[in-house]
C-alpha cells in the first residue's frame, strides 16, 4: 500500500500545478522535486506480517515416478511440498508447460477439402488434421492434445502458460466469424481447460492456469480497444476461475492480469499484446496518455516494481512476440527497456502467434537508441541515462536504432504486412524469413565485449510452436532450478495483493486527469517534475542479475519440446501421442543451461557461416584460414542450423516443401 502521506504529496501537487508554472525552478526543486522523486522511487510500501508456511518439504520419487518423467525426457527432480494458509497444499515440480495456437475450428470436416479449408467437397482432410494443409484443427484434434496432457503432465508440471487463440481464423467466406461465435468457442475451450485441471470434487486448479488474449480471440481479430467493453466484460466471465477476483477493474480496463504462481516467490504476468500491436487499428502508439498501451505499461511498472520489493521473480507472456514487425515502435522500445531494468527479477518472456519454434534476442543498446533519436528536444532522464547505458556497453552512439535496423530493413523490403498478421492458410516464405532472421539477428549479436560478461544487453523471448496444424502440433515443457527452493523460502509475506491493487486503481485513475497537452506544452516545469512511469528507472546498483543470467533458483535449465507426427498417426503407424522432438541439452543444441548467454552463443553458432560469408574483405584476407575452419566447422554449423529448422517447423519438414 502506498502510505497516506505520500499520497497526499502527489495530490496537492497534482491541484496546485497552474499555480507552480510560475514559480522559478530552484524554488521547485527545493519544494517539490524531491518529494515527488521520492514517490517516484519509493519501493513497496506494504507492510510486512508473518504468516508461516505450515510446512515445506522434499519429496522422494518412487522408483515408477522417475520411470515416467524418464519416458517423456524430463528429470527426476525430487518436488517440495508446500503447505500454505492461502493455497492449502502445493506440489512444486520445478516444471512448467507453454500451450498457444489451438485454433480449434467446428466446421472441420474429416475427408474434406484443403482448398476448402477442410470445410466442405470431397477430399483428403484427415481426423486430426493435416501439417502444412492450410486448415485450421480439428476439435478432434484439441480434445486428445489436451487429453495427452492429463494423462502425461497433469501431474509432472506447477503451472499452464497458455497464450491465446483458441479460435478458428475468419478464412473462409461461407462461415464468416460472428461475435458470439467467438465468445462460444472461447467458453468451451476455457471450460475444456478448467474441467481438465482442476483439483477433483473441488472448484480449485489443481494446476494454475494463466491465459492470455490472442488476436483472433476478439472481433474483428486483431480489433481491441480500451476498456471497460463488450469484450472485456465477457472475457472476465469466461475466464474468472484463472483471474484473482482483486484484479478484476485492472481485467476489464485492458485484459491483462497478475498470477502469483508460488506464492510469495513466483509470478507470472499475462500481458495483452494486441495494445502493443501494429495491425490493432484501435491502437496508435505506447507514448501518449489516453493510449491504452501506455495505461498498460503504467500498470506493468506499479507491478514489477512491487515484485522486485518482495524479491519475487516473474515471467512475461502474451500472444504477439515482440519484434519490429510485430509491435508498434513506441510499444516495443519500451518492452525491451523495462525488461532490460528489471533484469534482476524478469526469468523471460513466452508468446505464441507466429506458430514457428524459434527465440529472438532483444537488444536494449538499440531500443535506448531509438529512444534517444526520439527525445531531440533537450536533456531529458531518458538521455542521461541512455548515455550512462551506452558508455557501459562502449557502444556506438551514430549507429542505427531501434525501428531503423537492417532487421526491420530486410523484413520489410522481403514481406508486406500481411505475412506478419498470421490469419491463416497455407504457410509460405518461412524459410526465407528464418533466414533473414539467421543473417540480420543471430549473425549480429555482440561479442561479450559489448553484451556484458552475463550478456545483460539482451533478452530474450521465446515463441512457441502451435497446436494447430501449420505445421505439425508442437507443446513445450520447461524445467527451472528448484534445488535451494525449500531453504530460501522464508515465512515473512507482505499483506494481500487486493491491498495493492486497490492502490493501484486509484493511483491509475489519478494519471487519467493528466492530458497529452500537459507533457507538450512548452517550457512546462510540470513536464520536467511528472516523469513518465511507462519509462523505468534504472535498476539499483545493488540489485543482482536474476535467474535469466545468473544460475539459481527459478533460473530455467531445460526444455523439451513435443510433437505430434501427423503423417504417421494419420497412416495408421502410430497411435495419436505427442513423442520428444528434441531437449535444450541435446547433442546439437548443447545447452547445459538456458541462460541468456547460452542463448547467445548459440545463436552466434546459427549465425557465423552467413556472418562470415557477409564480409568480403575479411574472407579475401583469410581465404586460406577460413576454408581449412570451413573444412573443420563448417559443415557442423551448417548441420545445427539445418536441424534448427527442422524443429523451426515442428518435423514438417516444411523447409525441403518449396514452399518457403
Amino acid at each position: 500500500m502506498i502510505p497516506p502521506n505520500e499520497k497526499n504529496d502527489y495530490e496537492s501537487h497534482h491541484s496546485r500545478r497552474s499555480a507552480w508554472r510560475n514559480v522559478s525552478l530552484s524554488l521547485l526543486t527545493l519544494l517539490l522535486i524531491v518529494p515527488v522523486y521520492q514517490y517516484l522511487n519509493a519501493g513497496s510500501t506494504t507492510q510486512q506480517v508473518i504468516t508461516p508456511y505450515t510446512s515445506i518439504e522434499t519429496i522422494e520419487l518412487t522408483s515408477s515416478e522417475k520411470n515416467d518423467l524418464k519416458r517423456l525426457g524430463l528429470t527426476p527432480k525430487k518436488p517440495i511440498k508446500i503447505v500454505t494458509s492461502e493455497k492449502g497444499k502445493q506440489i512444486v515440480h520445478g516444471r512448467f508447460l507453454h500451450i498457444t495456437d489451438i485454433h480449434p475450428d467446428p466446421y472441420f470436416k474429416e475427408g474434406s477439402s484443403f482448398d476448402e479449408m477442410c470445410h466442405r467437397s470431397k477430399g483428403d482432410a484427415s481426423k486430426y488434421g493435416d501439417a502444412i494443409s492450410g486448415c485450421d484443427a480439428p476439435v478432434a484434434l484439441m480434445e486428445s492434445t489436451i487429453k495427452w496432457v492429463e494423462e502425461n503432465l497433469k501431474d509432472k508440471i506447477d503451472f499452464i502458460v497458455w497464450t491465446g487463440d483458441n479460435v478458428r481464423h475468419d478464412n473462409d467466406r461461407n462461415y464468416p466469424r460472428t461475435e458470439q461465435n467467438i465468445f462460444e468457442m472461447n467458453e468451451h475451450v476455457s471450460k475444456l481447460m478448467y474441467e481438465t485441471f482442476k483439483k477433483n470434487d473441488t472448484p480449485e486448479l489443481e494446476v494454475d492456469l494463466i491465459p492470455s488474449l490472442g488476436n483472433n480471440d476478439v472481433y474483428p481479430h486483431n480489433l481491441f480497444s480500451i476498456g471497460p467493453t463488450l469484450q472485456t466484460r465477457e472475457l472476465f466471465q469466461i475466464w474468472q476461475r484463472f483471474i484473482p477476483q482483486s484484479q478484476l477493474h485492472t481485467f476489464n480496463r485492458g485484459a491483462y492480469f497478475f498470477k502469483e504462481v508460488i506464492p510469495g516467490q513466483l509470478a507470472i504476468l499475462s500481458i495483452n499484446t494486441l495494445y502493443l500491436f501494429q495491425s490493432n487499428p484501435l491502437v496508435d502508439n505506447c507514448d501518449k496518455r489516453k493510449q491504452p498501451g501506455y495505461k498498460l505499461f503504467e500498470w506493468l511498472g506499479y507491478v514489477l516494481k512491487e515484485l522486485r520489493a518482495r524479491n519475487m521473480k516473474v515471467w512475461l507472456t502474451g500472444h504477439v512476440p515482440p519484434n519490429e514487425k510485430n509491435y508498434d515502435l513506441t510499444c516495443l522500445r519500451k518492452y525491451v527497456v523495462w525488461i532490460y531494468e528489471f533484469r534482476d527479477i524478469i526469468v523471460g518472456g513466452l508468446y505464441g502467434h507466429m506458430n514457428l519454434d524459434h527465440f529472438i534476442p532483444l537488444d536494449s543498446v538499440a531500443a535506448y537508441k531509438s529512444i534517444k533519436k526520439s527525445q531531440k528536444k533537450g536533456k531529458s532522464k531518458q538521455l542521461e541515462m541512455f548515455e550512462a547505458f551506452n558508455e557501459e556497453f562502449n557502444d556506438d552512439l551514430e549507429t542505427d536504432a531501434l525501428g531503423a535496423t537492417s532487421l526491420y530493413k530486410a523484413l520489410d523490403a522481403k514481406f508486406d504486412d500481411s505475412f506478419f498478421r498470421i490469419q491463416g492458410g497455407i504457410p509460405s516464405n518461412k524459410v526465407e524469413y528464418m533466414n533473414t532472421i539467421r543473417e540480420e539477428v543471430y549473425a549480429k549479436i555482440k561479442g561479450k565485449k559489448k553484451s556484458g560478461d552475463y550478456g545483460e544487453r539482451y533478452s530474450i523471448s521465446h515463441v512457441g510452436s502451435s497446436v494447430v496444424p501449420t505445421f505439425n502440433p508442437g507443446l513445450r515443457v520447461w524445467e527451472y532450478n528448484i534445488t535451494n527452493l525449500a531453504q530460501e523460502m522464508t515465512s515473512v509475506k507482505f499483506e494481500p495483493w487486493d491491498k495493492f491493487f486497490l492502490e493501484v486503481e486509484s493511483l491509475i485513475e489519478k494519471q487519467d486527469s493528466y492530458t497529452d497537452y500537459d507533457d507538450e506544452e512548452e517550457n512546462s516545469v510540470w513536464s520536467f517534475i511528472k516523469r513518465d512511469k511507462t519509462f523505468p528507472l534504472p535498476k539499483p546498483k545493488g540489485a543482482k542479475l536474476g535467474p535469466a543470467y545468473v544460475p539459481q533458483t527459478y533460473t530455467p535449465e531445460r526444455y523439451v519440446q513435443y510433437y505430434a507426427d501427423l503423417a504417421g498417426i494419420n497412416k495408421g503407424k502410430k497411435e495419436f501421442d505427442y513423442e520428444i522432438e528434441y531437449a535444450t541439452d541435446d547433442k546439437l543444441y548443447d545447452l547445459p543451461v538456458l541462460t541468456v548467454e547460452e542463448w547467445l552463443k548459440y545463436a552466434r553458432k546459427l549465425g557465423k557461416p552467413v556472418k562470415s560469408k557477409s564480409v568480403d574483405a575479411e574472407k579475401k584476407k583469410h581465404k586460406k584460414n577460413q576454408k581449412t575452419k570451413k573444412g573443420k566447422n563448417g559443415k557442423k554449423l551448417e548441420q545445427m542450423w539445418a536441424e534448427y529448422l527442422k524443429n523451426t517447423f515442428i518435423s514438417s519438414n516444411y523447409e525441403n516443401s518449396g514452399l518457403g
